[in-house]
């Protein structure tokens, strides 16, 4: 895959806007600035958020770029967001984020709503060619020349005040998208690809829109080997650690790692949820109560294991092989990253029959005669 040469964008004026960036600190001015934008076709956003040790995120900025004005939005300061709702679900204005995964669970946090016209500049460059999971700022670099700092995404953003190094890199950080964005239509438009972007930020918007857990079993770190009335064991504490972490508000490994899970549900199958519970009573400490409670409800000898954990037979892994290679190629011709056509999990999915994006929309056009599906 190589990486499509274009001659670098200049953007006049880009450094005295981040020097000019104003600041909203009142629901009054984010509705006035949401009025003065409501003939603005594309609108750069970022979030900056604080999430080390919460399971929501924490908002802290919200900025807003024209491509020749920004707009840093104090959110700490503001309870009604009624004038940013209106930018994002503005069905005329494309609402460009880099990444935008969780700058959604912030936006939805705030205004209630998710973006009504998403236009993801990492997807779109990744349709061009450039690498599946590019940076902001080697994006802006390769199409711009412009070299920007990193390394402040991890600061306190709920503090204040933000020093001047901050605020400068939060309004670097969408001061590019609008014109990014613009470029990258016309290079989509031009290979024809822009439908494929279309349709993948919809369903970046789609898969945000339910609260279902995919596949969250299988994510567990060992839960593979266990056995399927540990397994059913593993279920039922995997869905209370979410109602626990989003009821204290505390990250899932804050409740129970997942060492400690799959011990639990381990020792529960071999000796009953008390003898569990005995064994990591100093563990759980005043989730024991909780815990147990869990695991006593659970019926193993009614479980199903779910699909995603069956082992494939040496068959399918030929086969499996098979679809790596015919997607690599496929890829090749494309110039893009194979891992975004279909992962070696949606691969896996398609074997196991469970429901896939790699089998819809452009993806499925490309891959099912290839596949033989």
């Amino acid at each position: 895959m190589t990486p499509p040469a274009i001659e670098p964008i200049s953007l006049p004026g880009a450094q005295a806007a981040v020097g000019e960036a104003q600041w909203i600190e009142t629901p009054q001015k984010t509705e006035e600035l949401a009025d003065r934008l409501s003939q603005t076709h594309l609108l750069g956003f970022d979030t900056e958020f604080v999430r080390e040790r919460t399971f929501y995120p924490k908002p802290g900025l919200v900025q807003i770029s024209d491509g020749q004005r920004i707009w840093l939005i104090d959110v700490l300061t503001i309870n009604d967001h009624s004038g940013l709702r209106t930018l994002i679900q503005r069905p005329t204005t494309q609402s460009v984020f880099h990444s935008v995964g969780e700058d959604l669970e912030v936006i939805a946090q705030l205004t209630g709503q998710l973006p009504a016209n998403l236009f993801d500049t990492q997807i779109a460059a990744a349709l061009l060619g450039f690498p599946a999971q590019m940076r902001y700022e080697h994006l802006v670099e390769a199409i711009f020349g412009v070299a920007l700092p990193g390394g402040q995404a991890r600061s306190n953003w709920c503090a204040r005040p933000l020093s001047s190094s901050l605020l400068e890199y939060a309004a670097q950080d969408v001061i590019f998208l609008p014109t990014m964005a613009s470029f990258l239509t016309e290079k989509l438009a031009d290979c024809g690809r822009l439908a494929w972007l279309e349709e993948d930020c919809q369903r970046l918007i789609n898969e945000k829109s339910t609260s279902t857990v995919d596949d969250g079993l299988a994510r567990v770190k060992g839960v593979m080997r266990l056995p399927t009335q540990a397994l059913a064991y593993a279920d039922a504490l995997v869905r209370w650690r979410d109602d626990q972490a989003k009821s204290r508000d505390l990250p899932k490994s804050f409740i129970v790692k997942d060492d400690l899970l799959v011990s639990l549900a381990d020792r529960a199958a071999q000796g009953g949820p008390a003898a569990s519970l005995q064994a990591h009573q100093s563990q759980l400490k005043k989730l024991a109560s909780s815990c147990l409670d869990t695991l006593e409800s659970v019926d193993p000898a009614g479980f199903e294991p779910p699909p995603t954990l069956r082992p494939l037979t040496p068959e399918e892994k030929k086969t499996l092989k098979h679809f790596q290679a015919v997607v690599s190629g496929i890829a090749d011709k494309l110039n893009i990253d194979g891992s975004l056509l279909a992962s070696k999990r949606h691969l896996t999915r398609i074997l196991l029959g469970i429901p896939t994006p790699a089998t819809t929309g452009w993806r499925g056009e490309i891959l099912k005669d290839p596949l033989g599906l």
